[in-house]
């Protein structure tokens, strides 16, 4: 698996990162308390990005 955005940290105590190979997209997030991992097919990535894209769209209206 190719690093792609090693783990870069996103605030206080909250720290992400991000993997890829040739067919699956991983995210990993973490802060002091808890991790979490998520495994993305290709076109699942891309949907997960435009619903973030989309909610930020709205945050920021």
């Amino acid at each position: 698996m190719e690093e792609i955005l090693d783990e870069l940290k996103i605030g206080e105590k909250l720290t992400m990162g991000v993997s890829a190979s040739e067919d699956e997209i991983g995210l990993f997030l973490a802060s002091e308390d808890i991790s979490a991992s998520c495994a993305f097919r290709k076109e699942e990535w891309d949907n997960f990005v435009a619903a973030v894209k989309k909610a930020d769209k709205q945050i920021n209206s």
